[in-house]
């Protein structure tokens, strides 16, 4: 169809999508279901930008693989056969083959596994300007509440459930201040030029 939209997005654009949701949804109090949203996007754009400040330029610095070697061999195996027959590529290099594989079959870390790895050196002092994120013992409550919340509202058991939104706000100030380090403060995230980071800092004001 003439009319058709392409969806093209990478892991930071992924980020800035969920953190502008989340100050729409942060500024649409009158629909009824606005703290819902806002939950599963503020999850969303702190593990996204989590990802962005350990990830530098290897993707493998985030994935974990947590098959056998044995069945991580299989796999391999797999990989090798499916370039080859879909793709007419045969992969002889066999670390370029362990890479793709490991991508292919690998999981993406927990979001309380990105956040331990933005607080330790190991991942996050890239740079000589790069910064560590050190979390508040208030943070670390808003994150597991934030988390509850999100994973209650994505997997939805049937029931009745209330929330009293306004005692609850003190999350997302927390969250945010903690968003706003890793977008900005860290210095280890890629921007593609002044624009995008203005956007970022735009999209931050709405809270």
């Amino acid at each position: 169809m003439d009319n058709d939209v392409i969806l093209r997005t990478n892991e930071l654009d992924n980020a800035i999508d969920y953190l502008k949701k989340s100050g729409y949804y942060y500024n649409s109090k009158g629909d009824s279901h606005w703290f819902k949203w806002l939950m599963i996007s503020l999850h969303g754009a702190l593990y996204g930008f989590g990802i962005c400040a350990i990830k530098g330029t290897n993707s493998d610095r985030v994935i974990e693989i947590k098959l056998k070697p044995s069945k991580f061999e299989k796999r391999k195996q797999e990989v090798v056969e499916l370039y080859k027959d879909e793709y007419g590529i045969d992969l002889e290099d066999d670390l370029l083959m362990e890479s793709i594989t490991k991508y292919q079959v690998g999981q993406l870390m927990g979001i309380w596994e990105v956040l331990d790895c933005c607080e330790n050196e190991d991942y996050m002092m890239q740079f000589t300007f790069s910064k560590l994120l050190k979390l508040t013992e208030k943070q670390r409550r808003a994150i597991n509440k934030l988390i509850l919340y999100r994973n209650d509202f994505i997997h939805f058991k049937p029931k009745d459930i209330s929330v009293i939104t306004q005692s609850e706000e003190w999350i997302i100030e927390e969250v945010v201040s903690v968003i706003e380090f890793l977008a900005l403060e860290s210095r280890n995230v890629f921007y593609r030029g002044n624009h995008t980071i203005d956007k970022v800092e735009k999209l931050l004001k709405a809270f």
